[in-house]
This record gives structure tokens, sequence and C-alpha cells, in this order.
């Protein structure tokens, strides 16, 4: 993935839009993602009527979040959940050999970079006989990412896996049973606070052990297209037996309150909980309604919370693949990661001037960006978070007043790369370019010089470029500001023009 620019002309003015992927790469983004929406049973909303709470009004300036999957699957270093899903080929065609098929089933196609995860789900929640994390250190993680700018943090207290990260009196499967009841919830929630920034849980709703007797672990499409393959167990062999009726409906009833039940102690053990991101709903009968955001407020009245369960929230969320390029209309967030990886794997990070680039892009747009990370299974970020939280860090120190507090241009202003606002001052954002669409350093291409553009304006008091407080030359024709910026004033990440405004 990387950066590409396409023009087209508005109102006279060439626009610059912005793009991280191409259009193949979009695609298959966005159908991944709606594909695993399909199968948790997420709830998508198009647009918000966010809380007038006051102690909820920090959301939409607070721009910057961490997001940190974490769990079982840090024991091998896959990614969280999802290996233990298998057969994505067999969704797109049918297929006759049987022996084709049991090698796609066992060599689960939802791998990164080649690495097929080749495990079933009983052998992935084993895992949790070796999950201690020894060298968990939340103030860690979290005092290195308040230097770094981020204001707020969401951890997976629960993914689809089932395995919670504190002791549940619901379910079996928690640290209260594997951990002598340590709890991870606790100390994560105390550090957000210590380190100033504001506590975000995430927990899914669908939990794939507690169902391991009655869902088909066979890829939902492929079940669909291959039929005769059968539901496949947690073993990824066939099922020979089914559930009655009445099976079926103390299932469900105890999947409700288990849900319920375990969303009620995150939010009642920890004291204020900022905000609640939910994935999906359970696969029971009103599936959404397990507990209502009227009861979730009841418990933290100026909570967040994200739209996935209910299908309506304080705030639109995009994932991957930033699916719009006008202004917010509320509240709205795009989540995406720091690898190509929820979850903590020895894979490459993409070029901090990519992930600088999406920053600077959603503010524009006055969207929040919540970037992913993963912990290892001993409970610590690996050497390659620091180091690019302390690249981010930098840039942050000397062009943070362009995303801190500032708002999407105004209806007028047009700018042909992604801009933001404060009081008479714009900033225009440069973003790098990378060979065939990559997103890694060693795709990096040379920055080149350019002109930007500011349409919409009276007249301009000053243009420097922010980083380094130098004048850039400019021109004013009619309302539009023209800015000259040279090659070598260019850096590796995302440059700012500052404009003062008469």
């Amino acid at each position: 993935m990387g950066t590409k620019s396409t023009v087209q002309l508005v109102s006279g003015l060439l626009l610059v839009v912005v793009s991280f992927v191409s259009a193949a790469e979009k695609t298959a983004d966005a159908e991944g993602v709606a594909d695993e929406h399909a199968l948790i049973g997420v709830e998508t909303a198009q647009e918000s009527r966010h809380t007038l709470h006051p102690d909820a009004q920090w959301y939409p300036e607070a721009g910057l979040g961490l997001f940190i999957h974490w769990g079982l699957s840090s024991v091998r270093a896959m990614n969280i959940s999802w290996p233990m899903i298998p057969g994505r080929p067999l969704g797109s065609k049918r297929i006759e050999d049987p022996a084709e098929i049991a090698r796609i089933i066992r060599e689960s196609d939802y791998n990164l970079n080649g690495r097929p995860p080749e495990i079933t789900p009983n052998e992935y929640w084993k895992m949790a006989e070796h999950f201690n994390p020894q060298r968990y250190d939340p103030d860690k993680w979290l005092k290195a990412a308040k230097k770094a700018g981020f204001q707020y943090a969401v951890l997976t207290a629960r993914h689809h896996e089932g395995f919670a990260l504190w002791p549940s009196d619901y379910g079996d499967f928690s640290t209260k049973n594997y951990m002598g009841g340590r709890d991870l919830i606790k100390d994560y929630v105390e550090a957000c606070r210590r380190n100033g920034l504001k506590v975000g849980l995430y927990y899914s709703p669908p939990d794939w052990y507690f169902d391991r007797d009655y869902m088909n672990f066979l890829y939902y499409k492929a079940a669909r297209l291959n039929p005769e393959i059968g539901s496949l167990g947690p073993d990824l062999k066939p099922r020979t037996s089914t559930k009655s009726k009445d099976d079926i409906a103390r299932h469900q009833e105890a999947y409700r309150e288990m849900v319920r039940g375990q969303v009620k102690e995150l939010l009642t053990r920890y004291g204020t909980i900022d905000l609640l991101w939910f994935d999906g709903k359970p696969p029971i009968p009103n599936g959404n309604q397990c507990i209502t955001i009227e009861e979730i407020r009841q418990l933290q009245p100026g909570i967040v919370i994200n739209p996935r369960l209910h299908g309506k929230g304080d705030f639109v969320t995009y994932e991957r693949t930033l699916t719009t390029d006008k202004v917010a209309d509320g509240w709205a967030e795009f989540c995406n990661t720091w690898t190509t990886c929820w979850a903590h794997m020895d894979i490459p990070f993409r070029a901090n001037g990519y992930i600088l680039g999406q920053f600077v892009t959603c503010r524009s747009l006055g969207i929040n960006y919540l970037l992913g990370v993963g912990p290892t299974a001993d409970g610590e970020f690996c050497d390659g978070i620091y180091e690019n939280m302390a690249v981010v860090e930098e840039w942050m120190q000397k062009n943070g007043e362009s995303v801190r507090g500032t708002q999407p241009l105004g209806k007028g202003q047009k700018a042909s790369v992604p801009a933001t606002a404060r009081g008479s001052v714009r900033y225009l954002f440069l973003l790098p370019a990378f060979r065939n669409n990559g997103a890694y350093d060693k795709d990096l291409l040379k920055p080149e010089s350019c002109t930007v553009q500011l349409q919409g304006i009276d007249g301009v008091a000053d243009v420097r470029l922010l980083a380094d407080g130098g004048k850039l030359a400019y021109r004013l024709e009619a309302d539009t500001l023209k800015v000259d910026v040279p090659a070598e004033r260019r850096t590796p990440l995302v440059d700012v023009v500052r404009v003062e405004l008469k």
C-alpha cells in the first residue's frame, strides 16, 4: 500500500484527491472488511447522532487514538481470532477435489505475507495455557503513546476468540480460569489515567469459544458454495450430530446473558470508561439488544459508543480503507494498522510518512485516526512500535499545531492537498509518494518540488514551512494562493505549509 494522487478539476481549481492504495488493493481491502463484518454481524451506520453529554465532547477533537489488539494469538504471533476460520478460497469458487478442499481447510488462506496459520480453533484456544504476560507494563506503552500525541487508547478486552482479559464471572474462558484471576484490564485502565489518555475498551459480542459447539467454523461463503462439506466443529472436522431446538434455545439465552453480564462488568468494575468499541453482534435473535445503549448510558452517562452492535452510535467507523473524501457530518473514526496485521506479528511496519499521511488526511476531514498495534505474548510492545512512536513524537513536536484543535477548511475554501484551519491560519499537508503504491521506506520516492494551492481567500500575511520556520515563495492570483515548495525543503514524512491569512 502507499500514497497515490489523482487529479480532477472542480470549480476551476485543480484538486488533489488523496488515495492511499491502488484501486485493486482498495477493492480487495473493502471486500475483506465486508466479508468479516458479514460473518460477525457488524451493524453499519452511515451517519451518527452523537451524545451531548459534556463528558463525551472530548471525542471529535481527540484526533489520534491507539488501537491495541491483544489476546491468545500473541502466543504464536499470528493474527487475532481470524486464523481459526478457514476456507476463503472456497468462498469464490466451487472445488470438486476432496483433497484440495481438505488442504484449504487445514491451511486457511487467512494468512499474511504467505504465512498460513495452520491451526484449528481447539489448537488456537489451547494457547490460553501459555498466555501469561510476565512483562506486561501498560504504563510504558501509554507513556510513549502520550508523548507521540495519542489522546485515547482502545484495548481488546475480549476479541472474537472469546478469551476475556479480566476475571469474568461469566463463561469459563478468562484470566479467572487461566491466570489465577489476574486482571489485565484493571492495569490498563489505571495506566491510561496516569498517562492522561482517555480509556477505551473493545468488546466483541461474537464469542467463538462460547459458541464452539453450535457455529460452523468454515468461512460462510465457502459453506454456501460447497454445502457437501457440512458444518465444521472446532477441530475443523465435519460435525456428526445436531443440536435440538431446546438445546439451541438454552444456548442462545446463555449467550445473551454472558454478553450482557460481561459488558456490565466492564462498565462497573473500573470507574469511568470513556469509550466502548463494539465489533459485531451475537448470532442469536435480537442479538443487538443484549444490552441497549440506554442501559449502557445508565452505567456510564458520559461514554462514547460506536455503532457496530446497535447499528447506531456516537460516531461512524471506517476500517482499513477510508472510503470517503468528504468532511464528516458528525463524529467519525478511521481505524487501520501500523503493520498489515491487527495483532503482533514479525512483519514490517508501514512507513511513517504513510501513517502520518493517513492521519492528516483524516484530520482534514474531521475524522479521528485509530492506529492499530499488538503487544507480544510477554506483554511488551516490540521495539518497532517504540521506534515509530518516537518518529511520530518528533513530527508532532514540529507540526502538532496543524492537527491539534484544528478544523477542516470552512465553506468556500478549497486546497489542492489535505488541509486544516484554526482561526486565521491554514495548514496545507504535503504527502510523500511511494513506488508501486508501496507503503514502506524502501518504496519511498525521492521528494520532488511542488506547488500547492489554496482557493477562496482574500489576502495573505505570511507563508512558511512549519517544521523549520523558513519562508516559502508564493503568489496570490485573484482568490487563489499558490505556494512553491522546493525539493530540498521536503522530507520523507508529511511536510506542512503554514499560511497566515490577513
